[in-house]
């Protein structure tokens, strides 16, 4: 799959990037959600792993304005207290949370999911 991480945090994008391409997946990174949405201008994604809390554009903004161009692309949303993204009016949008910290596993299990949408598309 082709994923994009969108995170300001230079840790979190260097932990998901290995591991998802420890696991066979093409990875691209953006630092906040502006620049995240130029990407998907350019390219398509399997799967979008973002973060909340960034400069620019938050991951609010972000899942609203993926949403309003249309692109129907899973994202799993990561944040602290995934809760209240949940209780955004853009929560119902994601295709899964994480709360930070989190553990590879979730991350792995997130990819089973999209992979498994992806076959059944």
């Amino acid at each position: 799959m082709r994923v994009l991480v969108v995170d300001d945090e230079p840790m979190v994008q260097l932990l998901l990037s290995q591991a998802l391409e420890e696991a066979g997946h093409v990875v691209e990174i953006a630092s906040n959600g502006s620049e995240a949405l130029q990407r998907m201008h350019q390219h398509s994604y399997d799967l979008v792993f973002t973060d909340v809390h960034m400069p620019y554009m938050s991951g609010i903004d972000f899942v609203r304005a993926v949403r309003q161009h249309g692109w129907r692309t899973p994202i799993v949303v990561m944040d602290s207290y995934p809760e209240l993204f949940l209780e955004s009016e853009v929560g119902a949008e994601a295709f899964a949370t994480l709360a930070k910290p989190f553990d590879l596993s979730e991350v792995r299990r997130a990819l089973q999911q999209a992979e498994q949408l992806l076959i059944a598309r």
